[in-house]
């Protein structure tokens, strides 16, 4: 860590720049509460100093700093710059210059500074996970269009694949019953395939605007349980508009329209359609802020296998939020949160859900390796509460449907190359119900190589 902790005072001029970021990507201004006349004599003092000597390190650091206060970005890149002159290792220094020139729309020269900050073999994690943010950011404004891809295939097992109870003893037409044991909880694997594919076009209108466009699928195959083969597609689009870029860049909303198909045991099972709108603050690249709020209309199709889905067949209101952003010492967070109500044709079948998910993240970069291989270690944990507007005479004509569900596990992914990895991710789940008809638990691993681009 030597390169990363020889010039201790450069960190506090780094978690300025970082820190700055949250107020635009563009424009130049005075930090609030500084006294800036003071620092532009300051600044004077230091520029004539550096005239004097310009091998004086810590005269140009100081001059960097002061004018980075004053938003005079230009002239702190040419003290930054000057020290590198005169001492070309300091990688702290090359990542504020990315910085820099990040804000002032140079982002060729940024991208080279970020690169050349993290070549290093003891680069701290979370210096190159703020640098993988701004060269994704970097990457996106570089690039009118842009088609992200990630897939995976492979292999899954779960200790209640068919979402049976845990005991056999079950509630139906308000009496005990005894279920048989064929119907409570079973283990079984399946085969899986699942992509999304990410795309964002620039409209080209210098504010910013763009337009999204994601696509999903997923694929499975059950050994025993074939009734629960999937066939899923998933397509949502909209433009991204900026709110005002030039007073508070950042800032986006973004209209939108979707659609769902699904196939459940080899039959038409579901059909959606959905519109919504989000609202978004990205403060600086790796930090992102979403509330939105969308409609879904869902017709569910009586099977073979599920002769009465149509009784779920309704609206759909949902109010969400999404959020995350960088911890300390490399770790990412990243949670999302949901409140939701069905209004199906049947009041048992209709309920309001409210759900919460916290994910976080560690990248470990392996040059031992290769240069493009690392592992990321995600746990997560999550909860959903949902209470039904009535009870289904057919189990309980008295008690109302709650569940409460409890999950969590971890993720582990492994880049073996730039573009293939192999995946992996544990999980256990647990639900409790006034009804034992839906208490389960349920402890999944599924595994598979990857692909992305």
């Amino acid at each position: 860590m030597r390169l990363w902790t020889r010039h201790a005072p450069i960190a506090a001029l780094l978690a300025f720049l970082l820190g700055a970021t949250c107020h635009g990507y563009v424009h130049a201004q005075p930090a609030q509460g500084v006294d800036i006349v003071a620092l532009k004599k300051e600044q004077e003092v230091l520029f004539q100093r550096i005239l004097k000597n310009p091998a004086d390190l810590d005269a140009s650091f100081r001059h960097a700093e002061v004018s980075t206060a004053l938003g005079d970005f230009e002239a702190a890149i040419g003290s930054l710059e000057r020290m590198l002159f005169f001492n070309p290792d300091l990688p702290r220094v090359r990542l504020e210059l990315g910085v820099l020139y990040f804000r002032l729309g140079s982002y060729e020269l940024s991208k080279a500074y970020f690169e050349s900050a993290i070549t290093a073999p003891d680069t701290p994690a979370e210096v190159r996970a703020k640098v993988a943010a701004y060269l994704a950011e970097i990457n996106k404004r570089l690039n009118p269009s842009q088609l992200t891809f990630f897939a995976q295939t492979g292999a899954r097992y779960q200790t209640n694949a068919n979402a049976g109870p845990d005991g056999s003893l079950v509630r139906v037409f308000g009496f005990d019953a005894t279920l048989d044991r064929q119907f409570v909880r079973q283990p079984d694997w399946n085969w899986f395939a699942q992509g999304v594919a990410h795309h964002v076009l620039d409209l080209g209108n210098q504010r910013g605007d763009a337009w999204e466009t994601t696509i999903g699928a997923y694929l499975s195959r059950h050994d025993r349980f074939t009734r629960l083969d999937t066939n899923l597609v998933d397509v949502q689009t909209g433009p991204r508009l900026a709110l005002l870029p030039e007073s508070a860049p950042g800032w986006s909303v973004r209209p939108y329209v979707g659609a769902t198909a699904v196939h459940l045991g080899g039959e038409y099972y579901l059909s959606a359609r959905t519109a919504g709108a989000s609202i978004a603050w990205v403060p600086s690249p790796g930090w992102s802020f979403e509330v939105g709020y969308e409609r879904s209309r869902r017709d569910y199709h009586n099977t073979d296998d599920y002769p009465t889905a149509q009784e779920q067949t309704g609206m759909v209101d949902t109010g969400y939020f999404l959020a995350g952003g960088p911890l300390l010492l490399g770790w990412n967070w990243f949670a999302r949160g949901t409140i939701s109500h069905n209004d199906a044709r049947v009041q048992w079948q209709s309920y309001k859900q409210r759900t919460l998910d916290l994910y976080l993240t560690y990248t470990l970069v392996l040059p031992m390796l290769g240069p493009e291989r690392a592992i990321t270690i995600a746990p997560f944990a999550g909860i959903l509460d949902a209470d039904y507007d009535g009870p289904d005479p057919l189990i309980d004509p008295n008690i109302a449907r709650r569940d409460l569900e409890r999950r969590i596990g971890i993720g582990i992914d492994l880049q073996l190359t730039k573009n293939i990895g192999f995946s992996a991710r544990f999980q256990q789940s647990e639900i409790e119900s006034t009804l034992p008809n839906y208490e389960m638990e349920n402890r999944s691993v599924y595994f598979g190589p990857t692909v992305r681009f």
